[in-house]
């Protein structure tokens, strides 16, 4: 897999690690000689209709929340946008689990419902990945299950996940775990709820 062609981060998702791991176990290649690093440019990434959707809510003018879903499963969330949206809150879609922790930095969203089971990426990882990030610490990451065991849920939360929410998604469910975790007011919906990526 050290062939040129991958990042640190694609190195660290297919082999399930850490990033900071798999980097700390290529040194000794570096310090011989074998392998070097090298620097690419960041991947642009289209997230101007996110920025215009954080202005229009900064401050929270409008009490109008964002909600982040990040499943490999267009269905999935077609199915939480509708209901989501259906509250006058507004949703992010993120499709590719590659691309979640950029979009999310940049939206910071309110919620985050997170799918564990993704191709490349697991639900565990970015759920990790976020709790170090300053911002997210105290965002809620809901995951979204269609196993019921304890097992994963408790591997969840020890990576940082706030409840779970289990598929298929039953709307009086997630209207639940948003009155919980949101401190919601009923407002008229703005324009545009919805953003995929």
């Amino acid at each position: 897999m050290i062939n040129g062609k991958h990042t640190l981060w694609d190195l660290a998702a297919k082999m399930q690690q850490n990033v900071l791991a798999v980097t700390n176990s290529l040194r000794p290649f570096i310090n011989k000689g074998i392998a070097e690093f090298i620097e690419v440019s960041d991947v642009e990434l289209s997230i101007i209709k996110v920025r215009q959707k954080a202005e229009v809510k900064s401050g929270k003018k409008n009490n109008y929340y964002l909600i982040a879903c990040i499943d490999d499963s267009l269905q999935m969330s077609k199915i939480l946008e509708k209901m989501v949206t259906s509250e006058g809150m507004m949703f992010i879609s993120i499709q590719d689990p590659l691309q979640a922790l950029p979009i999310l930095i940049e939206s910071k969203p309110d919620l985050i419902f997170l799918d564990l089971i993704m191709p490349v990426v697991n639900g565990y990882q970015i759920c990790e990945q976020l709790r170090h990030i300053s911002f997210f610490t105290k965002t809620p990451i809901i995951i979204l299950t269609s196993s019921d065991g304890v097992f994963d849920r408790v591997r969840a939360k020890v990576f940082g996940a706030t409840d779970f929410i289990n598929k298929p998604v039953e709307k009086e469910r997630l209207m639940g775990i948003l009155d919980k975790y949101l401190q919601r007011n009923e407002t008229q919906p703005p324009q545009n709820l919805a953003w995929s990526y």
